[in-house]
């Protein structure tokens, strides 16, 4: 690994314990593991419930973590909780399940819709792309969530090579 990429990965450790240590500033979000809940709550109609999970899903496929074994995906999310998608390029990757998908309402912007998942080392959490935790949910939706979360996560490029959701990346022919 270069002397500058260590460097890089340094820093962006150390900011990641840095926004953690400060206690980073959380927004309250909506999260809901389908539809159905999301219309169900009543904060929303159906339309926009369903709206936003397309939208979610649109993310999903370009921000999902992906790996290049089934294995690894498995050991990170749990069996059966993956799936083979095949790539614009035509080659293939294994991605999560979408497991839920949370609605970042910010004041005066428009509802921003992301994926959510659930790792297989903490099952009854949900969790961003960008893997941060999205606290406990009322019987509403209503959570807390990291301020950094609520924004779009970055399209994936990179497969994850091995266990650890977030874990070490390798170059993938996407």
């Amino acid at each position: 690994m270069k002397r500058a990429t260590k460097f890089k990965l340094a820093l962006l450790t150390a900011s990641a314990l840095t926004l953690t240590a400060c206690g980073e500033a959380e927004e309250e979000v909506l999260a809901y593991p389908s539809v159905e809940a999301c219309i169900k709550a009543s904060v929303h109609d159906a339309a926009t419930c369903q709206a936003e999970f397309a939208k979610a899903e649109e993310v999903h496929e370009k921000s999902a973590p992906r790996y290049g074994y089934p294995r690894d995906c498995n050991a990170d999310f749990g069996y059966n909780r993956c799936y083979q998608h095949r790539t614009s390029s035509g080659s293939s990757v294994w991605l999560p399940f979408m497991m839920g998908y949370m609605l970042a309402p910010r004041i005066g912007a428009p509802v921003y819709s992301q994926p959510l998942y659930r790792p297989s080392n903490d099952p009854n959490n949900y969790y961003t792309a960008q893997s941060g935790r999205v606290g406990s949910m009322s019987p509403d939706g209503r959570a807390k969530v990291a301020q950094s979360q609520t924004s779009p996560p970055r399209a994936r490029t990179r497969t994850i090579s091995r266990g650890g959701f977030g874990a070490r990346a390798i170059s993938s022919s996407s």
